[in-house]
């Protein structure tokens, strides 16, 4: 793989060569089309139309492929499905018979879209590609992706893949009983604007104010759809809620939740096609993430346990460990809201919904979008198109297998082949999910008495610790040098939220579980501040966050000093620490 964090000296910035390495959207699609058409029997295509929210005089309309494969045959089931995708008002169903204010809070009136279709029981995946424009690189995987799949057989597979025969094989039979659906570029209106030259006049309609439009250096930066929305930020749970760190040019939620119709339509598949797991393909670093997206702290189920683990196993396989993998609003370095893969998560109930980071340069300055989120060289492209293609294709055969509880085995075990995989350098994991992952290790390879350890690790996952972020409305009322918001912040945050904590203080503050070593939530969100700063900055000192082997040593070997250095001088004989409040443990190296 090509060596992550070389800053260049840029003097004329790069932009897609659009002739000899990246395709334009419209001439991807019509390359797509013809290799479904190639296949018919396995291969199915559909243009699915949406016209959004009418916000003001501001009105967009979208339309997006799903590609869909099915090893041997579309089944009557599969065909059932896709072809019973209903219209919009599948979405203003839901948000008529939702409270809307229950999904912005989180709260306990949540409710998982229950599943209605009968299933053949094969499994069905999703993959979603280009959800922000100037990810390119995504939509080149997507376009391979279907190809391999539309040719796959051992002959055309092993050249690919290294005459890895046993890979190959298990990919085949995972694919057996597996229906793959695709969409190769979501979000259409931005990769427009990325293939539009720079010129006068805003890209974007003015549901944004002309001086946020103005901060994009480049139409290569496009992130957000034609009217400034963010489809990654337009889903119900959350929406609306900003981090500290927000950017309304680049995050803006939208109107309303369900507002866009990227988002209508994506809401509009899951719904018909109901699947067991989805991933998301970004750019702009090497990562592989779970949710939540809203918290620093992973999720402690058997299921996240086990999928941080697969992830490590695929990270060392096919990206020489360079990828960061963990909790989505700890490893990207921010936490957001009103995220795609938690409401897929949480609102559709799809026990496994990841988040890939596939490429990016973080030394690449802020105005060169190019650079910062697709390679540049025409070699690394192709690698890194092989590469995250055979991710799919492994990650897949991992689902097949019931490596990820609850998809095709037990929503409560581990299997053996997962409690064998070697612990993992994990962003967002506390002590309690330590315990629990031993736990469920020791049960599933029979250590020890089967009711303790069973019990150690119920009590290991209802002692994980909760964290609650300071939001941007939030932040004039936060006392820098208090452990927990201040009292006036109870006003913004809602009942349902400060019943999350662990308890509340005296004084009415939502506060912190210190049980496992979390600190105040101040020292955390200023720890996430200066990775944001570092990766949005492009700083060339130093970035815990970065993949290069070099940073990592550095980084392995500051930590390891500092922990030195904490023992012997960071405590008096209470046993406290002087000075502030105790850091996160997190159990990682990123």
């Amino acid at each position: 793989m090509p060596e992550v964090g070389t800053r260049r000296m840029e003097t004329t910035l790069p932009k897609p060569d659009w002739e000899n390495m990246y395709s334009k959207l419209d001439v991807q699609t019509k390359r797509i089309y013809e290799v479904v058409e190639g296949n018919p029997k396995e291969m199915h295509i559909q243009n699915l139309r949406s016209d959004g929210l009418l916000a003001g005089n501001s009105s967009h309309r979208a339309d997006l492929e799903l590609v869909v494969y099915e090893r041997g045959g579309l089944s009557s089931d599969t065909l059932q499905a896709i072809n019973s995708i209903g219209s919009d008002d599948i979405v203003l169903d839901w948000l008529r018979d939702n409270n809307q204010e229950d999904w912005s809070s989180n709260n306990e009136n949540v409710r998982a879209i229950p599943r209605k279709r009968p299933t053949d029981g094969k499994l069905r995946v999703v993959f979603i590609f280009g959800e922000h424009g100037r990810e390119l690189v995504t939509t080149e995987v997507g376009e391979y992706f279907i190809k391999l799949l539309s040719e796959a057989s051992v002959e055309t597979l092993l050249p690919i893949f290294d005459n890895d025969r046993l890979f190959v094989d298990s990919v085949l039979k995972a694919l057996d009983d597996t229906v793959v659906h695709i969409v190769p570029c979501e979000n259409k209106s931005a990769r427009r604007i990325v293939e539009t030259e720079d010129g006068p006049g805003p890209r974007t309609v003015k549901l944004l104010d002309e001086e946020v439009v103005s901060k994009y250096p480049s139409n290569i930066c496009q992130r957000p759809n034609v009217r400034g929305v963010d489809p990654n930020r337009n889903w119900p749970l959350y929406w609306n809620v900003k981090p500290t760190d927000y950017q309304l040019e680049q995050e803006y939620g939208g109107p309303a939740a369900l507002s866009e119709p990227e988002t209508r339509l994506l809401f509009r598949v899951y719904d018909s096609v109901e699947p067991l797991a989805v991933v998301n393909v970004h750019s702009g670093m090497h990562g592989m993430f779970s949710p939540p997206d809203y918290s620093p702290i992973m999720l402690n189920t058997a299921a996240s346990l086990a999928e941080v683990k697969l992830q490590s196993q695929l990270n060392q396989r096919w990206m020489d460990g360079k990828c960061t993998v963990g909790a989505g609003g700890h490893a990207v370095g921010y936490v957001a809201y009103g995220t795609h893969n938690d409401f897929v998560h949480t609102g559709f109930g799809v026990p496994s919904a990841e988040t890939w980071e596939i490429a990016g340069n973080w030394f690449a300055s802020y105005k060169n979008c190019m650079e910062t989120y697709n390679p540049i060289e025409k070699d690394e492209l192709k690698e890194y198109v092989r590469n995250w293609t055979g991710m799919a294709l492994e990650h897949i055969t991992h689902l097949h297998q019931g490596l990820i509880p609850g998809i095709r085995s037990p929503a409560d075990k581990f299997s053996e082949e997962v409690a064998s995989l070697p612990e993992p350098n994990t962003c967002g994991l506390t002590e309690s999910h330590v315990n629990a992952m031993r736990g469920l290790s020791d049960l599933a390879l029979g250590r020890g008495d089967k009711l303790e350890r069973s019990s150690f690790v119920a009590n290991a996952m209802a002692s994980t610790p909760t964290l609650i972020m300071p939001t941007l409305q939030e932040e004039e009322d936060w006392d820098e040098e208090d452990s927990a918001p201040s009292t006036e912040m109870g006003d913004h945050v809602s009942g349902a939220k400060q019943a999350r904590t662990a308890g509340g203080s005296s004084e009415g503050k939502p506060s912190i579980n210190v049980s496992n070593g979390v600190p105040s939530t101040t020292s955390v969100v200023e720890d996430l501040k200066k990775k944001v700063m570092i990766s949005r900055t492009a700083s060339s000192s130093y970035s815990f966050m970065l993949g290069s082997y070099s940073i990592m040593i550095f980084g392995i070997t500051f930590v390891t000093v500092s922990y030195l250095v904490y023992r012997r001088f960071g405590f008096r004989a209470s046993g406290s620490r002087v000075g502030r409040q105790g850091r996160y443990r997190v159990w990682d190296v990123v």
